[in-house]
């Protein structure tokens, strides 16, 4: 495909003033620390934030990739978010909405039409100028928006494909990360990519990854999501999200961008804390993403559990994890743990707890892949 010239001129497209939301999951499924209760809060919390963030006062607004936690979502979910969308629209004048799809929006079986890619179809049948479903990369004004695709080649195709006279290049996949670059679910741009693409006056910016932080002076931008689903969501990863808030991003044209709070972790309602195991008070109010810490000796092991699970039936917070760090059993000893105990493990998140970030993005890529 031969790409665009540019005008005589030199000159970029204007872009209306536009907000980009990514990875607002909503409909998501939480077993990991959380109780049915706090599970259904958790949801309900998505759905709010994302209302919130529709409403902000911007032209146009894209969700880049990840509105829905997957690709088929319940009913009931799928309703919410319809109604959500469609009010938007119906009341907001002649602002614009953008949805691209990212790897939990889709299917691996292209025969199956995901939650995201219906509700998009309906929409679109009903306001036809205002709202895009992006399947295929896609070029508005001055952004041009790679989705995601179903491999790492097709993405490398539409990334050579990219018109040299936009501003913006949306894209829905991982910076730089090596665990990602083979795997068909999760895509990777390298940093020579990013190089040439940045190289020609191009902001890139992601969806996709959690935390958000920049790189290239600026010129490359990963928003990371604007509210948690998770206690990892909450955490500073390497050099990202640093000053503990998540955040939206606007742009003006012309490569410009700032950035919007969206969420902080001294919310006292919505943040975030970590708390000792040995201080845990359900009577106390904690906001809503709570990570237990602290250390145990292998007798202890038994009250941790107990503790974290006592605390987590008790308290109002949507997400309640353990992080505490247990010595190892000496080999004569036993543990007097009762069947109770037992099943309130999450195996899934001990493990996850020990890893690095980077080990445990395979692990969850892992598991993506037998859901």
């Amino acid at each position: 495909m031969r790409r665009p010239a540019k005008n005589q001129n030199n000159e970029r497209p204007h872009v209306k003033p536009t907000l980009i939301l990514n990875d607002t999951h909503v409909g998501v499924s939480r077993m990991a620390g959380t109780t049915p209760t706090s599970a259904s809060a958790l949801k309900a919390f998505l759905h709010e934030r994302l209302a919130a963030c529709l409403y902000k006062g911007y032209n146009r607004v894209i969700i880049n990739g990840d509105l829905t936690d997957s690709y088929d979502i319940g009913l009931g979910e799928a309703l919410e978010v319809y109604a959500t969308l469609d009010q938007f629209l119906a009341i907001s004048g002649g602002r614009e909405l953008i949805v691209a799809l990212g790897n939990h929006d889709l299917s691996k079986d292209s025969a199956k039409l995901g939650t995201v890619a219906f509700i998009g179809r309906l929409l679109e049948m009903k306001y036809p100028d205002r709202f895009k479903l992006v399947d295929a990369p896609h070029r508005v004004d001055d952004v041009y928006i790679i989705p995601h695709v179903t491999n790492q080649a097709l993405f490398d195709l539409a990334l050579s494909q990219v018109p040299d006279d936009v501003s913006y290049l949306l894209v829905h996949a991982n910076f730089d990360n090596n665990f990602a670059a083979q795997s068909d679910h999760s895509l990777n741009l390298t940093r020579e990519q990013a190089r040439e693409v940045t190289s020609k006056g191009i902001t890139l910016i992601f969806g996709h990854e959690h935390q958000g932080r920049t790189a290239f002076g600026g010129k490359l931008v990963i928003v990371g999501n604007q509210f948690p689903s998770s206690v990892s969501d909450c955490l500073a990863h390497g050099d990202g999200q640093l000053d503990g808030a998540k955040y939206a991003l606007a742009i003006t044209g012309g490569g410009k961008y700032e950035k919007v709070m969206t969420w902080s972790r001294d919310d006292t309602v919505y943040g975030y804390t970590e708390i000792d195991w040995r201080d845990l008070n359900p009577e106390v109010a904690h906001p809503a993403f709570v990570r237990v810490a602290g250390t145990a000796e292998a007798e202890e092991a038994a009250a941790v559990i107990k503790a974290i699970s006592g605390f987590r039936q008790k308290s109002e917070a949507f997400v309640v994890t353990n992080a505490v760090k247990v010595s190892q059993l000496a080999d004569s000893e036993e543990m007097d743990v009762s069947a109770e105990d037992v099943r309130s493990v999450n195996v899934i998140q001990m493990l996850l707890d020990v890893l690095t970030e980077e080990q445990a993005a395979v692990v969850r890529q892992l598991m993506e892949e037998v859901e």
